[in-house]
C-alpha cells in the first residue's frame, strides 16, 4: 500500500509529502522538488526546513510536534521558498494514517492552497476552479463536494470506476456505492470531519462498475480560501484492496490462529527479545486465576514458585542468551494454590535475515511425571538396597542376540567395572572350573529347553578366593517377542561357609554321640546279661559242692543244675531281644510316594555331598506306585546308604565322584531304589557279613547302620541287598511291596528290656 500512495503522492500536481509516526520526513513528491527546485535527497529528512521562512519555522514546528503527540489530523500554514529564491504561502493539510490497534503508522500531508505573494492579505483565495482543474490529473478517484456535501464534481477515474456519469453519480444513494457494512463509519467519519473541519482519513469498500467491492483508503481534506472559510472538500480514493486483502486474511488466520492458541489444552505464551512475556493464552490465564494485566511483561514471575523462581530466571537468560531452543523446569502456582511441576519449552521466531524478532513458548504439566520419577528413584534405591543387604543380584539374558544386563549388585558379585561391557564369555571366565560342565548344561538347556532353572555354582574370582552362587531363572517373552530369560543370583558364600562349619559340627557331635551310646549299650548289655550269667555261675558252684558232698546229694546237683540251664536260657534270651529291639521300634504306616521321599532326603544332604564334591544323579520313574510304610524311617535307610556311597568316594581323586540314585518298578511289582556310586567298592568275601551288627570297614564307623536299614527294609517285607559293580565302586538297592500289600508290624517291647531298647535305639538313630 505505501509503494501504491507514494506513486500517487508523487503524481499530484500539488506538494505532497509522508512522514514517519514520529514526524521524521520519509517521502517528498515530485511537485515540491520542482517548485523548490531542489532534489528528493535535500528536501527529504530535516532538510525541508531550510525551505521555511525562518520567521515561521518556530510555530511552524511547535504546531507540527503537538500534532504528532496528539495523533489528531491538523493544518500547517507557512511560507516556503520556490525556486526564484520568493517565499510564497501555502496552508497543508495534515491526517494521520491509523492501523487496526489505532496506532499511527504514517503522516500524509497535502498542500491545498498555493499563491504567488508573499502575504497572507494579499493571497488570492484558493480558486475551486484550479482545484477542479487538477483532480482530473490525479491517478485515482477523486470528488469535490460542497461544505454541505453535495458533489460538485468527480474525475474521470472517479467516473470510470463507478461505470457511471456525473448526473447519475450525483443521484445515486451512498448505499449504491459504499458497501452497506461500512457506511456507517464513513457517514460518522464525515460528518465528524464537517463539524471540526478537519481532515478524516477512513478505510472502506466501494463498488466497481462490475459489482466487485474493493478497498479504498478514503482521504478527505478542507478547501479553504483566503479568509479560512471552506469553500469545498477534496475526496481522495486511494485503492489498496491489494495489499489489504492480504492483510485481511493475514488478520482472519491470526483470529482463528489466537482462537486456536487460546483453546489448546496447554499453557501456551510468547515474549519479546528482550524477555519479557507479551501474550499468554486463555487457559494460562484460566489456570493461575491472574488476569492478562497482571502477568504481561515480567508479572508472571508471582505464578512461580519462590524456590525455583532464581533458577528459572537464569535458565531463561541462558536461553535467550544461546539464541536456540531450550527447555527447563519449575513449579507454577494453580487458580486454587497448589504447586504443580511445569516443562518450560521455548523456540525463537526469526525473521528473514535470521534475527530473532519473538520467543514463543509452552508450558507443560508434568507434575504426576515427576511424582513418578521420584517413586520409581525411591523404588530403585529401595531396590538396589535390599539387593546390597540381601547380597542378591538380578539379571536379564537376551537367547537372540546374547544381550546380557546386570544390576549393580551382580557386578560387585561378579567384580566387574561398572563401565565393563558384560558378555556371556566374561561371566563363563569366572565359573569355576569344577563347575564349568554344570554351567555349560544350564546354558544349553536353556537355549533348547526354555525350562526354568535353579541350582548352586561356584565362581572363581581374579584373586583365587571362591564364591559360592544361588542361580535362580525364569523364562519369558521379552522385547519384541524374544525370548529373554530373567533371574536373580545371590551370594550365599558364608551361608555355604557357615554350613560346613555346622556340618563339621554336627559330625563331630555325632561321633561323640555314637560313642557315648555305644557306651550306654554296651553297660546295659552288661547289665542284662550279667545276672542270668551270675546265676548261672553261682549254681554251677553249688551242683559242684553236691556232687561233691560223702554222699553225694544227686537230686541237689539237679535241682542246681536245672536252675543253672533256666539262667543260661535267660541270657539267651537278652541277646536275642537285642538282636531284635531294632525291628520291634513303633512306627507311623502311611502310603509313601518313593520319589517325593528321596527329593527330600537328596535336598537336606546336598550341603554335606557338595562338600564331599559328589555329583549326584537321578533317574526317577515318572509312573512309580505308592509303598505303605513308615516314611522318615524309610528315609532313614535312603540317607545311609546316600552318606555310605558318599564316604565310600573320600579318596577317590582319579575319577568323577558320582552317586546315581534310581527308582523303578522290579519284575515282582515291587518298588525299588538303587543307590550306586563310584568309589571303593568292597570284596567278595566281605558281602556275607555285610549287614551283621557291629561289623564295617571304616576306621570310624559303628557297624550298625546297614544292620538298622535291613531290620527296617525287612519289617516293611522288603529286602535290601548289596553287590560290586563291574567297574568301580558298589551298588545298594532295596525293594518293597507296593501299597496295598498285607504288612503286619510288632510296636511293643518287653518291659525286662526297655533301657537295654531306649539305649539301642539312640544308637540306631544315629
Amino acid at each position: 500500500m505505501e509503494t501504491e500512495l507514494t506513486r500517487i503522492f508523487d503524481a499530484l500536481p500539488v506538494i505532497a509529502w509522508i512522514a514517519l509516526p514520529d514526524g521524521h520526513a520519509d517521502f517528498i513528491n515530485r511537485c515540491w522538488c520542482d517548485l523548490a527546485g531542489r532534489g528528493t535527497e535535500e528536501i527529504s529528512g530535516q532538510g525541508w526546513m531550510a525551505l521555511v521562512h525562518p520567521d515561521d519555522l518556530p510555530a511552524m514546528l511547535a504546531s507540527w510536534h503537538a500534532m504528532v503527540a496528539s495523533g489528531k489530523p491538523g493544518e500547517l500554514r507557512v511560507r516556503m521558498r520556490h525556486g526564484d529564491g520568493n517565499h510564497h504561502w501555502h496552508l497543508f493539510r495534515v491526517g494521520p494514517l491509523k492501523n487496526a490497534s489505532g496506532h499511527v503508522t504514517r503522516w500524509y500531508g497535502m498542500d491545498t492552497g498555493t499563491g504567488g505573494r508573499q502575504q497572507p492579505a494579499e493571497s488570492s483565495p484558493a480558486s475551486e476552479l484550479d482545484a477542479l482543474l487538477t483532480i482530473d490529473a490525479m491517478p485515482l478517484p477523486v470528488a469535490i463536494t460542497a461544505p454541505s456535501g453535495e458533489v460538485r464534481r468527480v474525475n474521470r477515474h472517479a467516473l470510470h470506476y463507478f461505470g457511471r456519469s456525473f448526473e447519475q453519480l450525483k443521484r445515486s444513494k451512498a448505499s449504491e456505492v459504499v458497501h452497506p457494512e461500512d457506511l456507517p463509519y464513513i457517514i460518522s467519519a464525515q460528518s465528524k470531519a464537517y463539524e471540526t473541519g478537519s481532515t478524516y482519513n477512513v478505510q472502506s469498500r466501494h463498488r466497481r462498475s462490475d459489482g466487485v467491492y474493493r478497498w479504498f483508503n478514503v482521504v478527505g481534506m478542507p478547501l479553504r480560501d483566503a479568509q479560512g472559510h471552506i469553500s469545498c472538500w477534496m475526496h481522495l480514493l486511494i485503492d489498496i484492496d491489494d495489499q489489504r486483502r492480504p492483510e485481511e486474511a493475514l488478520r482472519t488466520t491470526e483470529r482463528k490462529l489466537r482462537s486456536i492458541i487460546h483453546t489448546i489444552p496447554a499453557l501456551v505464551w510468547s515474549a519479546r527479545i528482550d524477555g519479557s512475556v507479551e501474550f499468554f493464552n486463555q487457559h494460562y490465564l484460566d489456570y493461575v486465576g491472574l488476569s492478562a494485566e497482571q502477568v504481561a511483561d515480567w508479572g508472571w514471575k508471582a505464578a512461580v514458585h519462590p524456590d525455583d523462581l532464581d533458577g528459572l530466571a537464569d535458565s531463561w537468560q541462558l536461553i535467550m542468551a544461546s539464541q536456540a531452543p531450550g527447555e527447563t523446569e519449575a513449579r507454577l502456582r494453580r487458580f486454587d494454590g497448589e504447586y504443580r511441576w511445569f516443562l518450560f519449552r521455548v523456540n525463537p521466531l526469526r525473521n528473514e535475515a535470521g534475527h530473532i524478532i519473538k520467543w514463543y513458548g509452552i508450558s507443560i504439566d508434568i507434575d504426576d511425571r515427576k511424582r513418578t520419577e521420584e517413586q520409581l528413584r525411591r523404588s530403585e534405591a529401595f531396590l538396589a538396597e535390599g539387593q546390597r543387604i540381601s547380597m542378591t543380584g538380578s539379571f536379564s539374558w537376551c537367547l537372540d542376540d546374547n544381550e546380557v544386563m546386570l544390576s549393580d549388585e551382580l557386578y560387585r558379585i561378579f567384580g566387574f567395572d561398572h563401565d565393563t561391557t558384560v558378555t556371556l564369555d566374561r561371566i563363563a571366565g569366572r565359573i569355576h572350573p569344577d563347575d564349568a560342565t554344570l554351567h555349560a548344561d544350564k546354558k544349553s538347556d536353556a537355549r533348547e529347553v526354555g525350562s526354568d532353572h535353579d541350582y548352586e555354582i561356584r565362581l572363581r574370582m581374579p584373586d583365587g578366593s571362591v564364591k559360592h552362587v544361588h542361580v535362580v531363572s525364569h523364562c519369558a517373552q521379552g522385547r519384541d517377542g524374544q525370548r529373554e530369560y530373567i533371574g536373580a543370583i545371590q551370594d550365599v558364600t558364608q551361608r555355604r561357609a557357615s554350613e560346613e562349619t555346622l556340618g563339621a559340627l554336627r559330625s563331630e557331635l555325632a561321633r561323640m554321640a555314637k560313642i557315648n551310646s555305644l557306651g550306654a549299650l554296651t553297660a546295659s548289655i552288661a547289665h542284662e546279661v550279667n545276672q542270668p550269667l551270675s546265676g548261672v555261675i553261682t549254681n554251677a558252684s553249688t551242683c559242684l559242692r553236691m556232687l561233691a558232698a560223702d554222699p553225694p546229694n544227686i537230686e541237689g546237683a539237679i535241682e542246681t543244675a536245672r536252675r543253672a540251664i533256666r539262667d543260661g536260657h535267660r541270657a539267651s534270651d537278652v541277646i536275642t531281644r537285642v538282636r531284635a529291639l531294632f525291628s520291634r521300634k513303633s512306627s507311623n504306616t502311611e502310603r509313601v510316594n518313593l520319589n517325593d521321599a528321596t527329593k527330600e532326603v537328596i535336598a537336606l544332604s546336598q550341603s554335606t555331598l557338595k562338600a564331599s564334591r559328589v555329583t549326584l544323579k537321578t533317574d526317577f520313574c515318572q509312573d512309580i506306585p505308592p509303598v505303605t510304610g513308615d516314611r522318615v524311617q524309610l528315609q532313614q535307610v535312603i540317607l545311609n546308604l546316600l552318606l555310605n556311597a558318599s564316604e565310600a568316594m573320600n579318596g577317590v581323586d582319579d575319577r568323577p565322584r558320582e552317586i546315581l540314585v534310581r527308582t523303578e518298578v522290579d519284575e515282582d511289582a515291587r518298588v525299588r531304589l538303587t543307590v550306586q556310586d563310584s568309589g571303593v567298592g568292597f570284596e567278595s568275601e566281605g558281602l556275607g557279613k555285610m549287614f551283621e551288627t557291629f561289623y564295617t570297614t571304616k576306621s570310624s564307623g559303628m557297624g550298625i547302620g546297614l544292620s538298622i536299614s535291613q531290620s527296617i527294609i525287612e519289617r516293611h517285607q522288603g529286602t535290601l541287598r548289596a553287590q560290586a559293580n563291574n567297574g568301580p565302586g558298589a551298588t545298594f538297592w532295596f525293594a518293597i511291596p507296593r501299597a496295598g500289600s498285607d504288612m503286619r508290624t510288632t510296636t511293643s517291647d518287653s518291659d525286662a528290656t526297655a533301657p537295654l531298647l531306649r539305649a539301642a535305639r539312640v544308637a540306631g538313630s544315629l
